[in-house]
């Protein structure tokens, strides 16, 4: 095998490139799991130099055996998933190494076909699925609407229910996602049929948890009157639109994380919990409980909406949800001890109040 790959590799001709390309690619990646790393780079090295040589359909396979492996060469990865789109297909939909920078330069490099590739990915970041949703046609848009395994960010979600309205397809992707939030729930019922209508409503009826049952009427009507003001990024702003419209911190809270706006939740906490918020968002992002519990207490969250805050950080961190009703519980305890203190102080505090009564002279103690 090897002086044969020797003679291929002094032939010059196509045929024998294209050859060379086929037999050196086959030796390596048949076993492929099994190579070492050293292996795997020289054989990096000698495909890349000839990679341009090989046939459409010996690329191809070389793609498909280096998408699903951990240990594929990342060069070559990179130089794959560029190729045209029937030979990079394999890596674009599956090669887990490509990172999220490396999606999003892709992105900025291929063609509307690459793109609709990507968009099928299942571990698409929110981060990628807004540079498609901006870059991409309405194929790419369709494609990202229908990707049930792929969270769309709340901008890309509106973004689409615009163009929706235009667009019969992504209309219908759009409305089967499970993961609408309310907010485009409402911007989509003039826009579908009345079957639709109705489950669109369920999820809106369910997107609260049964403990919050009986604020749904209030979120309805706050939606309705507040719904233009809500929609501000600014959080400094919206508060104060808030405070004039005798919104409540836990409804907006609620509302925020209704629409999948978690990190404005976190932001808006900070400022009602006097915290700041990078260090309020780390002790979100790395688990620092008693943090969490200490600025909602102080912010006077209630029991509602801090469990339905845990539950969105468990969504947003994809952890588990039990890991929420843990930290629900935790702070149904901090709020009760926190209650039993100030009880307890102002207990005290009467009992000296009758104690230094009962020492004053020309005092008398009641009956």
């Amino acid at each position: 095998m090897t002086s044969s790959l020797i003679r291929l590799a002094e032939d010059e001709t196509v045929e024998a490139r294209q050859k060379l390309f086929a037999e050196v690619s086959k030796l390596v990646a048949t076993d492929l799991d099994e190579r070492s790393g050293r292996e795997l780079e020289l054989f990096a090295q000698v495909i890349l130099k000839i990679y341009s040589t090989g046939a459409a359909n010996d690329r191809l396979l070389l793609a498909q055996k280096i998408a699903p492996c951990a240990q594929s060469p990342a060069d070559l990865v990179h130089r794959i998933a560029r190729d045209e789109v029937n030979v990079a297909m394999p890596v674009l939909a599956e090669c887990p190494l490509l990172t999220r920078d490396d999606l999003l330069l892709l992105i900025e490099q291929v063609s509307s076909a690459h793109m609709q590739v990507l968009s099928r990915r299942k571990d698409l970041p929110t981060e990628v699925s807004d540079v498609l949703a901006a870059k991409g046609d309405i194929s790419v848009h369709r494609i990202l609407a229908g990707n049930k395994e792929t969270k769309l960010s709340r901008e890309t979600m509106l973004k689409f229910v615009k163009l929706a309205a235009e667009d019969e397809v992504l209309r219908e992707d759009l409305s089967l996602r499970s993961d609408l939030s309310p907010a485009v729930c409402q911007e989509l019922l003039p826009l579908v049929d009345d079957e639709t209508r109705k489950r669109l409503r369920s999820i809106i009826e369910g997107s609260l948890s049964q403990e919050q049952l009986d604020q749904i009427a209030r979120l309805k009507v706050l939606r309705k009157t507040f719904g233009d003001a809500l929609n501000n990024p600014d959080i400094g702003i919206l508060w104060r639109e808030a405070e004039r419209s005798a919104v409540t911190l836990d409804e907006l809270i609620i509302l925020l994380l209704q629409d999948g706006r978690f990190n404005h939740a976190i932001e808006l906490l900070s400022t009602r919990g006097r915290i700041a918020q990078s260090a309020l968002k780390d002790a979100m992002f790395n688990g620092k409980r008693d943090v969490v519990l200490r600025t909602a207490a102080k912010a006077g969250l209630n029991v509602p909406a801090f469990a339905l805050l845990a539950k969105a950080r468990c969504t947003h961190l994809k952890l588990p949800a039990a890991q929420g009703a843990e930290w629900t519980s935790a702070y149904v305890k901090q709020i009760a001890n926190a209650a039993n203190a100030r009880q307890g102080r102002c207990d005290d505090f009467q009992a000296r109040r009758r104690d230094k009564t009962a020492r004053e002279p020309g005092r008398t103690q009641p009956a």
